[in-house]
This record gives structure tokens, C-alpha cells and sequence, in this order.
């Protein structure tokens, strides 16, 4: 058997699947796609005790650690050196790659300490960041190290790379977004209108009445309160929210409490190539977010034809150009929420506009575009530590 000679990068995050967020769903797709060229060994927290500790997904090896609980991120930090020292000893890793700079960041760090292996750093932050600084709190002066010494740092906005300067980082941050596949969320007239007719009458929509759609998980940091609440400022207007999370129950209560739990419509987490029949029965997709480090589900929603409202913090202005691909308003305030639900009547040329724009905006967005980036980022990592 012929010797593996692609660089062997061992992958730190927080999570990965089964646990998906937008940070898990990009580094998927980096870790699918670059699997030719790199040998990736992931290692993770466990978190969830019916999880295997072992794994293999597509052509990367996964290391789960810790005992299936939330303890196990904080364990990740002081398990990952010794996997590190392990994996450099006996299969010549050369790479840490870190995926966000706080548990898989600090594991990063001590690995280099530890066993002299360089780490890289990519940020995918959606906290509010003042909000990570003050948990942080103490132990700020390790923090400022992982920036410190990261050999490479890649964000997915402008604003985090800003961020990464301020903490303390020496290497320059280059700005690599997170994408999207198009060709999943493709779906002709014929097939928009049967799913259109469908999901429609499966939750009691009236044919023509507007819906707006939201993909979130249900946490604070997403404002699908504030969602709910600019429907109950509607007097037509349904909302379809898919996804899952710890604010569910009280979404819910609070839609009841609103008098518009008949307009809102919860259907749980859907599979990726599920989103497409529902944005088919919707007019417009909003996801009023409190903060947001890119989000991927606008670029979904531009894939998918939809009109966009959403807010002005994090990195969304990065991606939604108000005016153009979308319209930008102030989180928290449902009342401008719903007047500019109101504003954008389903089908009038002000919605066809915004849909077209982004549609052509999100071409740039393609993983296809991205990917080859994201492989000239790491190559040169590896060639300018391997000279360390």
C-alpha cells in the first residue's frame, strides 16, 4: 500500500455532526471537499452519550472526546494536545486547525505548547461579541493568545476580522465566507406550485395569504420573538419557523399570548433538501437576528427566490446589501418588522427585484467559488510553518 502523503490537518471544533449549526455545516462541506488534497482528523466534544466516540465522516477520521455531556467542551480543551502529540508522533500531523476561538481555540493553543504543532484559526462567531468578551472574563490573557499565536486566521466577515486586530492578532486575517450549494434549493415552476398548493393546505394557510419564513434555531441570538411578534402587528400575514431549540415552548406560549398562534407555524427541523417545498408555500424570509456572525440560511433564501428582511448587526451587512438583495432594519423592533412586512405585498416588482438581485448576488457565494480559497489559505499555512 502506496504511503498517504496528503498533509495530515487535525480539525478542533466544539461540535460537529450530529450537532449542526452553520459553522458545523461549513466545515462539512471544506472537509468533503478538500478530502483529495488533505487528510483531516476531526476531533470534537462528544456531548451526547448516545453518540460514538469514534467515527468516520466522508473521508475524514472523527475523534469524539469526553462523556456525553456539556462538561465535555471544557474537556475538549485539555484533551486536544495529547490527541495532538499522539497524531503528530505516529502520523506526522503537521496542522491544528481550530474552528472558533474559544474551547477548539484554547485546545489549539496547548496543543502548540504541548507539542510544537502549528494551529490556524478560523472564526465563524454569531454572538454578540461584546457579550464573548465579557465570558471570557478571566481568562482573557489565554484568550488573547489564541489570536496571538494562530499562524493563520480566516474569517467569514469583515467584522470579526476586525475583531481578531483587536484582540491581539499577528497573523492577517483574510475574509472567506461561508457558502452555499444552489443547485440544492433548484426547483422548477411546476414542482413550486404543487409544493406551494401542499404545504399550504397542510398547515391551514389561506392561498393567498402572506407568509414570511424563517430558518433558525430557536435561541435568543436568532429573534424569532421579534418575528412573532411583527405577524401579530399583521392582520394577514402567517410565518412558517423551522427549526428546533431551547426557546420552542415559549415561542409558542408567546405566539397563544399574541393571538396569532393560528398564523404561526412551527415545523420543527427540516433536512436541507426539505426547505426549498416550504420556501415554495412562503413570499418572503426574514431572520431578525440580535447578532450574526454571517448566517447562512440568507444565502439559502436567495437561492430559493425569496425576498429578504433582516437586521444590521454582525456580519449581515456583508452579505445582504439593504436595498438591493434586501432590506435592513434594527433588531428588536417588531414594529419595523411589520410595516415592512406590509410594505412588500407578495409579487409586486419590489419583491420580483429584491429576488433577482439575489439571486445573482449569491452566485459569488457558491461553494464552488469558495472552497479553492479556503485550500490556497491552508496550503500556505503549511508551507509558511513548515519554514518555522
Amino acid at each position: 500500500m502506496q504511503p498517504d502523503s496528503r498533509p495530515h490537518i487535525i480539525v478542533v471544533t466544539t461540535a460537529f455532526t450530529p450537532f449542526l449549526g452553520g459553522a458545523e455545516i461549513a466545515m462539512q462541506e471544506i472537509i468533503k471537499r478538500l478530502g483529495s488534497q488533505f487528510r483531516f482528523t476531526v476531533v470534537t466534544a462528544r456531548l451526547k452519550k448516545t453518540v460514538p466516540k469514534h467515527d468516520q465522516w466522508a473521508d475524514a477520521r472523527v475523534i469524539r472526546v469526553g462523556w456525553g455531556c456539556a462538561f465535555d467542551k471544557i474537556f475538549l480543551i485539555f484533551a486536544t494536545p495529547f490527541i495532538v502529540a499522539r497524531l503528530k508522533k505516529t502520523e506526522s500531523a503537521k496542522l491544528v486547525w481550530a474552528v472558533m476561538a474559544s474551547y477548539a481555540g484554547a485546545g489549539a493553543y496547548l496543543a502548540r505548547i504541548f507539542s510544537g504543532v502549528p494551529f490556524v484559526l478560523t472564526l465563524q462567531e454569531g454572538d454578540d461579541l461584546k457579550t464573548i468578551e465579557r465570558r471570557v472574563g478571566p481568562a482573557m490573557p489565554l484568550f488573547r493568545k489564541i489570536f496571538v499565536h494562530a499562524a493563520g486566521i480566516q474569517v467569514i466577515a469583515p467584522f470579526l476580522a476586525d475583531w481578531a486586530k483587536k484582540i491581539g492578532a499577528r497573523a492577517n486575517p483574510i475574509t472567506v465566507p461561508n457558502g452555499v450549494n444552489p443547485e440544492l434549493f433548484a426547483m422548477n415552476s411546476e414542482e413550486r406550485a404543487i409544493y406551494r398548493k401542499k404545504i399550504r393546505s397542510d398547515l391551514a394557510i389561506p392561498e393567498q395569504a402572506p407568509v414570511v419564513l424563517t430558518i433558525s434555531r430557536l435561541v435568543p441570538k436568532n429573534g424569532v420573538a421579534t418575528l412573532i411578534d411583527a405577524v401579530a402587528k399583521t392582520p394577514h400575514h402567517h410565518a412558517i419557523i423551522i427549526g428546533d431549540g431551547s426557546l420552542r415552548s415559549e415561542l409558542e406560549a408567546r405566539a397563544t399570548t399574541a393571538g396569532a398562534r393560528d398564523r404561526v407555524h412551527f415545523v420543527g427541523f427540516q433536512e436541507q433538501n426539505q426547505l426549498s417545498r416550504f420556501a415554495a408555500a412562503s413570499d418572503i424570509f426574514s431572520r431578525p437576528a440580535v447578532s450574526e456572525g454571517q448566517g447562512i440560511a440568507f444565502l439559502e433564501a436567495m437561492c430559493m427566490g425569496l425576498p429578504i428582511i433582516a437586521t444590521r448587526v454582525g456580519g449581515i451587512p456583508s452579505v445582504i446589501i439593504d436595498g438591493e438583495n434586501g432590506i435592513l432594519i434594527e433588531p428588536n423592533d417588531a414594529a419595523a418588522l411589520a410595516q415592512t412586512l406590509l410594505a412588500l405585498t407578495p409579487g409586486n416588482e419590489r419583491c420580483e427585484q429584491l429576488a433577482s438581485h439575489g439571486r445573482e448576488h449569491v452566485k459569488k457565494y457558491s461553494w464552488d467559488v469558495l472552497v479553492p480559497r479556503i485550500e490556497q489559505w491552508l496550503q500556505t499555512c503549511l508551507e509558511q510553518s513548515s519554514q518555522i
